[in-house]
């Protein structure tokens, strides 16, 4: 037992400083606020605005905090870091008078007395971006473009009427300029009405843009299409006598110097497994059939470029384009990243494909933010409209050159499985060609 009574002295005795430091920690809690931020000035944006100041001089001053209602009642508090002069402030639904209180706030979460201000902010971010809204018809499809300086989160409201049916769409978003693309239309009038909401309730009136009225496009059908060899891009510049190997021949000595990468001239035609009539056989490569299916250039370096005939006349719209998986190689190693599509409607190609060739676009493949988005696009194809600022078709054309400019990786090699453009034929009629690739392949999800 004394043993026992030992023990336990000891250990009260151990606790003395334990106590008596929590009971310094306790006592040195400060309680003194800090003072007051002054030089207080405020700039109006919409919706809100932001605050710059001058900071007390407290050597424990922690932030600043703001303080004000909204329309519904409710109160919002925002807060500045230590290293920063200045607090934005967001959510104001009218452009009218509001009392703002800010406060300095220590380390030990002492509050200064309020600094009130009463500020007048903009028009809402609801009407400033509604008031961008632009709508246009796509192919098949509406797109509406808006503009959200303030990048705050909010949803676009979207009603189309055909008729008496109405159908009401929803987007999300918090970009500065974005794009809401309402598919699966027919080509006829649709009457638009958007209205806007923000995180914090305020919500616009619905403002009416009218009828669009859809253009009709489909995919269009591969049948005739063939690759457009050197041989045949040059037309009579060529020289057959140049080499007896037909990989070896180049043009006559005048025309040489267009034929270049860069220029006038096809990367290899196959390399290894990979065959450039595998860009358009209606099948992309998936690694878990190992059907090896993409076109690949070897080390020939960038810019590249393959040449490609449709056999007759086509005007188009949009394309999708289906990258190589083989080996884990989605978004990243051979897979081009960058890429441009050029036409042509050479009237006289027995002098060689050299003419009239037109710049339509530069297209990027954006790897999305989510695995499942990514996934989806990988198998159902990255879709882009050819002139997307303004949606429209191309002029009539029969050649098409695919113009690599970056792959996803630092190589030199190309690789990329599949291509499919949307249009009509040249006389605007549509040909129903069930065999054309236009989304995953069932099964290979």
């Amino acid at each position: 037992m004394k043993y026992s009574r030992h023990i336990a002295i000891v250990f009260l005795l151990a606790l003395i400083p334990f106590f008596n430091c929590c009971k310094d920690e306790t006592a040195s809690l400060d309680t003194t606020p800090p003072k007051q931020i002054t030089n207080v000035e405020f700039t109006a944006l919409n919706g809100g605005g932001y605050f710059t100041y001058t900071i007390p001089d407290d050597e424990d001053f922690l932030y600043v905090r703001g303080e004000y209602m909204l329309d519904n009642g409710s109160v919002i508090s925002k807060t500045s870091s230590v290293y920063a002069d200045t607090l934005f402030i967001e959510g104001l639904g009218q452009v009218k008078e509001y009392e703002v209180k800010l406060y300095s706030v220590d380390r030990d979460n002492n509050h200064s007395q309020p600094v009130i201000q009463r500020i007048t902010p903009l028009v809402p971010v609801t009407v400033a971006i509604l008031e961008t809204v632009q709508v246009q018809p796509g192919f098949s499809s509406i797109v509406l473009d808006w503009e959200n300086e303030r990048r705050l989160t909010v949803q676009i409201f979207v009603k189309i009427t055909i008729g008496d049916r109405t159908v009401n769409q929803l987007y999300s978003s918090n970009l500065p300029k974005d794009r809401f693309i309402i598919p699966n239309l027919k080509g006829v009038p649709h009457k638009v009405d958007v209205h806007v909401r923000d995180t914090y309730g305020n919500e616009t009136e619905e403002l009416h843009l009218g009828e669009v009225t859809p253009l009709i496009d489909a995919p269009l059908s591969k049948s005739t299409w063939s690759f457009l060899r050197d041989q045949l891009l040059f037309g009579n510049k060529w020289d057959y006598d140049s080499d007896p190997n037909p990989f070896e021949q180049v043009p006559y000595p005048e025309y040489q110097r267009l034929h270049q990468l860069d220029s006038f001239k096809n990367a290899p035609m196959s390399f290894r497994e990979g065959r450039i009539e595998k860009f358009w056989d209606n099948e992309y490569d998936y690694e878990r059939v190992q059907n090896l299916n993409y076109f690949n250039t070897g080390d020939v370096g960038y810019p590249f470029s393959y040449y490609i005939d449709m056999g007759r006349e086509v005007v188009a719209s949009r394309f999708k384009i289906w990258q190589r998986e083989a080996w884990g190689m989605l978004y990243t190693g051979e897979n081009v990243e960058i890429f441009e599509l050029w036409i042509s409607n050479d009237p006289d190609p027995t002098d060689g494909i050299l003419d009239d060739w037109e710049f339509v676009g530069q297209y990027r493949i954006r790897i999305p933010s989510s695995y499942t988005e990514a996934r989806n696009e990988v198998r159902g194809g990255h879709e882009f409209m050819l002139y997307p600022e303004n949606p429209r078709f191309t002029k009539p054309f029969r050649y098409l050159r695919f113009k690599a400019i970056k792959q996803f990786s630092n190589g030199n090699s190309g690789c990329m499985s599949e291509i499919t453009l949307y249009g009509t034929e040249g006389d605007g009629s549509i040909v129903e060609d069930e065999s054309v690739l236009t989304g995953a392949i069932p099964g290979w999800e």
